[in-house]
């Protein structure tokens, strides 16, 4: 396929604040880009695809996704966030080895662009040696998604060998930063994920500390359960160390002060509203966010216990948090949160959030041409009385029948480019049975939830043994 496409007749849901939305209108893509916007376009040289029928809209982007886990998928169906850190944190992460890191990582990037992701944050915490590093990596490149590769600089309770020590954790950041991760115009880009902060607060701020001389964004899990000790996001404002590059997670526990802090250091938050509401973490927190001020996303988590679709993120995110204002305030007559508002959450704002509004997130001439199409002749979308409210009340995985990255289709459609399904099934279930074996199974999984007194303290931040 050429670099050079005229894309013509789509209803365009453009999601920048600076370009209206089209009823029908045409997108030129040259070189990866946007070149231009509007209806009845004219260009020679190019590649006519008729969208006719279709909706045209950015590419999603999902702000938190564990995508090591994909070879789980499901075997969380009923577990509690206590069940999955002692199966998944504490006996299935060291079991897996680079290779499995490798067919994992590749098959749900794959799944993300099947869905209409197009940029993802790969919270990579199953890093137990540069081996594995540099697996996870390599396939999020092979795959052709944008990601931030968010290097994982958690333990598990029983340090590698390969990386014995916090700080060995860090040289091995250093290491991909200034190696293969070294350039940020690269779909790939370099990220931190912290530890959780049951750690000593000296290794967590030696990590931010670390974040910040590599020049990279950061992430972390953040207020998913009650704290008696000081919030992390307490601990980080006592020493200036928030700011508009680090990404939250969760913050179903934070305090309104604390999101108050978040929104005035220019930081945002990822929800994951399916994992939340599953595991015991509390309520979404996507309306106190928006109140305070902070740009939110959303993610999908983890699929070893849900969905890894953003269309049902943005469902379940919405419907709670109307659910709570009912409860709250009993029947109300005007709904405050705005079917259309969930939109920006997974483009434009989750571009932002990263760093990359400059780049992706909404369609605009000399963005990056990172979008998709969905088939409005679907049953499940027509009559099309509402575009945007359809996206995120009506529209799901399988309506999405192209993505392009940086002007690369990756799906068109309905079929992935360049990929061999059947090798990358068979690679990730192979992954699965290995990783099983290596554990005594999956009913061995649950066995040892114990293990996690020695490790993590539910009820303090800065309070838990060094991993």
């Amino acid at each position: 396929m050429g670099d050079r496409w005229l894309l013509r007749g789509a209803e365009i849901i453009t999601c920048d604040p600076e370009q209206a939305d089209l009823p029908r209108g045409d997108v030129l893509v040259e070189d990866g880009r946007i070149l231009a916007m509007g209806p009845q376009l004219h260009a020679g040289g190019c590649r006519p695809v008729d969208l006719h029928g279709k909706l045209l809209l950015p590419g999603l982007i999902d702000a938190h996704r564990h995508t090591w886990q994909t070879p789980l998928r499901a075997l969380g169906a009923d577990w509690t966030v206590m069940d999955y850190l002692a199966a998944v944190r504490v006996k299935l992460s060291p079991a897996f080895q680079p290779e499995d890191l490798h067919a994992a990582n590749l098959a749900g990037a794959l799944e993300a662009l099947d869905a209409g992701i197009t940029t993802l944050v790969d919270y990579s915490h199953c890093v137990e040696s540069p081996a594995h590093a540099d697996a996870a990596l390599t396939a999020l490149q092979d795959s052709g998604i944008r990601a931030l590769f968010a290097y994982g600089y958690a333990a598990g309770p029983q340090a590698s060998a390969a990386l014995p020590t916090p700080a060995s954790r860090l040289l091995d950041a250093r290491r991909l930063r200034t190696t293969r991760l070294a350039s940020d115009s690269g779909l790939v880009r370099m990220g931190i994920a912290l530890t959780e902060m049951q750690v000593p607060w000296e290794q967590s701020r030696a990590e931010l500390r670390s974040a910040r001389e590599l020049g990279v964004p950061i992430t972390a899990h953040c207020s998913a359960w009650p704290m008696s000790g000081p919030s992390e996001v307490q601990r980080m404002a006592a020493e200036g160390l928030l700011g508009p590059d680090v990404l939250f997670v969760h913050c179903t526990w934070s305090s309104d002060e604390d999101l108050r802090r978040i929104a005035d250091s220019g930081g945002a938050i990822a929800v994951t509203p399916e994992t939340e509401l599953q595991m015991g973490m509390g309520f979404p927190v996507t309306g106190r966010a928006l109140r305070a001020g902070v740009r939110t996303a959303l993610g999908c988590d983890v699929v070893s216990s849900n969905g890894g679709d953003l269309f049902t993120a943005m469902r379940l995110a919405l419907q709670v948090e109307r659910g709570r204002a009912h409860e709250r305030d009993g029947l109300s007559k005007v709904l405050a949160l705005k079917a259309a508002r969930m939109l920006p959450m997974v483009t434009l704002d989750a571009a932002e959030a990263l760093g990359l509004g400059r780049v992706t997130g909404s369609l605009r001439p000399g963005k990056d041409a990172d979008l998709i199409v969905l088939d409005a002749k679907a049953l499940n979308l027509t009559p099309l009385n509402r575009p945007r409210d359809a996206v995120v009340l009506q529209a799901h995985a399988g309506n999405v029948e192209s993505v392009m990255v940086r002007g690369r289709w990756a799906k068109f459609q309905g079929a992935l480019v360049d990929v061999d399904l059947d090798t990358v099934r068979r690679r990730v279930v192979e992954a699965r049975d290995a990783v099983l074996a290596r554990v005594g199974g999956a009913a061995a999984l649950l066995g040892e939830r114990e293990a996690l007194g020695a490790h993590w303290d539910m009820g303090s931040a800065g309070g838990a043994k060094d991993p």
